[in-house]
């Protein structure tokens, strides 16, 4: 599956680029196009500021829009060696990365900042070793929890989505959403507008920024702010590149990596949230559908055997309810 996600002439890239100790250029793929959210202003801004701090010859270019590779194909491209450095969401390979997934229980996520202090905490036990062996781990971190982006007039309870179909972000939000009454339906990210104005689906389940980056608001003008998951993401490193880096090269991205860069991270993902959902609640086109108390706690009642359904879905669930408690515990809920 692996070398079809691939472009063909980069297998042999990755077959020859070498990893001696020398003046090199590491390759930073990403499967956003370059004014997408995740390339503009994450990676690039990233680049732009540990670049000028390497100062053993190496250098950083981002590789946008999938040049290298399909998005399913991100954490292969960096193990293989085609890319050095790429963004990569655990949930679009399922079982490679289980227990990264417990971010998608709902209840535990609403914001970036949760999630990646549940996802670093689990990785500071140790509980996360075995699924991050083959990588160097550059930063963990997750989206913020996901809104139900409607057609019409869109959703107030759990009941409302009784027999509707919405894009889902991973397998196991389709099995949240068919706990709903709903069916998950998987659709590239770019082909969602089209889908919505064509009635294929109601709505998505997702993120502030993708809303506005497809211009979703055009279709979906309802959105149900109801926390629903949310998504883990990484940003991973070959390990062979990580080992060929100069030793003071190597100082410079321990220090510029790791919780560190993942705070920031989940910083800029959280203001940047709170400023769209801000500019779409002042333009006034948008209709906004904020759960009280009772309606929220209707939501967590038909969500309430979320957490045992992601623990039997896991390979080790001994190891899935230690991560899940240990989730619970790292967020204080």
């Amino acid at each position: 599956m692996f070398t079809s996600l691939l472009k063909p002439a980069l297998l042999a890239l990755a077959l020859t680029a070498p990893f001696a100790a020398q003046a090199r250029e590491l390759r930073v793929s990403v499967h956003e196009p370059p004014q997408g959210f995740y390339s503009a202003k994450i990676l690039q801004a990233w680049i732009d500021e540990i670049g000028p701090k390497l100062a053993g010859g190496t250098s950083l270019r981002l590789y946008p829009g999938a040049i290298l590779g399909a998005p399913p194909a991100q954490a292969e491209l960096v193990k293989a060696g085609v890319a050095d450095i790429a963004l990569v969401v655990p949930t679009y390979t399922p079982g490679l990365f289980p227990l990264s997934g417990v971010v998608e229980v709902p209840g535990l996520v609403a914001s970036s900042a949760d999630g990646t202090a549940i996802l670093n905490a689990l990785a500071e036990s140790g509980a996360l070793d075995g699924e991050y062996a083959d990588y160097q781990v550059l930063a963990l971190f997750s989206t913020p929890g996901y809104r139900f982006l409607m057609a019409g007039d869109g959703v107030t309870k759990p009941a409302d989505l009784a027999g509707l179909k919405l894009r889902t972000p991973s397998p196991f939000g389709s099995e949240l959403l068919a706990m709903l009454g709903a069916s998950g339906v998987a659709i590239p990210a770019p082909q969602v507008y089209e889908n919505l104005e064509r009635g294929v689906v109601s709505g998505a389940v997702w993120v502030m920024d993708a809303y506005k980056t497809f211009r979703l608001d055009e279709v979906a003008p309802s959105v149900t702010t109801q926390r629903f998951t949310a998504q883990p993401m990484a940003i991973l490193m070959n390990k062979a590149a990580w080992d060929s880096l100069p030793e003071e090269d190597r100082k410079v991205f321990e220090a510029e990596t790791g919780r560190v860069l993942a705070d920031w991270i989940a910083g800029v993902v959280d203001a940047t949230d709170a400023e769209i959902e801000k500019g779409f609640r002042e333009g006034g086109k948008v209709t906004f559908i904020d759960p009280d108390a009772a309606t929220a706690a209707e939501w967590t009642a038909a969500l309430a055997p979320a957490a045992e359904a992601w623990i039997a879905g896991q390979p080790d669930q001994a190891a899935a309810t230690a991560a899940l408690a240990a989730a619970h515990a790292a967020v204080g809920k």
